[in-house]
């Protein structure tokens, strides 16, 4: 009887242990990682998970270039300029005085002509010591002083040369600060913000316009590291475009990041999305569509 019971008490511990065995195999195989077939039917990382965003591939606030003023801003938000353009002006009156007195000063040729007469008139003066030293008639002392006066007036007049290459130095030097009153498109793009009026009195850290270029966008898009081997700089690949594009476009990877995110495992990769007329509008979703390029 004794035996009977032991042996039933030991099936029924060898039950219990089988069992509890089975629900840490069952747990361990729930907790092992997926692993999911890529966009081509290989084992692989599921692409779909990674989405990035499309940005303008380039984009910058043009702030005030001087403490004063703003006269008058040229282009609304959503304008296209060129680069180049003028695109806002500061008051720029005082400093149009200014140029105009240093583009007077540049184009006198008053001083140079009186320091040539006198230069003239000095070796004439020379010249008839020099001859009348000859004849005996004048000493050596009036011949050296004769000299002396030709020589100051030739110093006199390389003076008035270089004032007068000062004065075209200084004219440019106040059409730059003129120019430092206008605010240019540094590059091709559109008016994405206007952050002032005319009339406002603004410092240097104050924004006046936003620019941005949307030809071409740039698609960053954080990849895993697991597939950093595979992705080639200057291939095409295809890119599947969320809301409000819904649509494959070809995207040329211009730059992987040689640097890991250690939270993520990601490295950022940008793709190059041409976009010739602007018809694309920035910040749309993007995926890489497979690790396929496509030239």
């Amino acid at each position: 009887m004794t035996h009977r019971i032991r042996n039933k008490t030991m099936n029924k511990q060898f039950a219990a242990a089988s069992m509890l065995a089975l629900t840490i195999l069952a747990g361990a195989v729930a907790l092992a990682p997926a692993q999911s077939p890529d966009s081509n039917g290989t084992d692989g990382p599921d692409l779909t998970r990674f989405e990035g965003i499309a940005y303008p591939s380039k984009q910058v606030i043009l702030n005030a270039p001087i403490d004063g003023k703003l006269a008058s801003i040229l282009f609304e938000e959503g304008d296209t300029v060129s680069e180049g353009h003028l695109l806002a002006q500061m008051n720029d009156t005082e400093q149009r005085v200014v140029v105009e007195s240093a583009r007077l000063q540049s184009e006198s040729v008053a001083e140079l002509n009186r320091a040539q007469f006198a230069l003239d008139e000095a070796v004439i003066l020379l010249e008839r010591a020099t001859e009348t030293f000859e004849k005996d008639a004048a000493s050596e002392w009036e011949v050296r002083r004769a000299q002396l006066q030709r020589d100051q007036a030739d110093a006199d007049l390389q003076i008035a040369h270089d004032r007068k290459a000062l004065a075209a130095a200084n004219l440019e030097l106040e059409e730059a600060r003129l120019n430092r009153l206008r605010v240019l498109a540094p590059f091709d793009g559109e008016v994405i913000e206007r952050n002032a009026e005319p009339g406002a009195t603004l410092t240097q850290s104050d924004p006046v316009l936003a620019v941005a270029s949307l030809s071409p966008l740039e698609a960053h898009i954080n990849l895993p590291v697991s597939v950093f081997d595979l992705l080639k700089v200057g291939s095409v690949y295809q890119l599947d475009a969320g809301d409000p594009i819904n649509a494959t476009l070809p995207g040329k990877l211009k730059h992987v990041y040689r640097i890991i995110d250690t939270a993520s495992e990601t490295v950022r990769c940008v793709f190059t999305i041409d976009n010739p007329k602007a018809e694309l509008i920035a910040g749309f979703p993007v995926r890489l569509h497979n690790l396929e390029p496509s030239e």
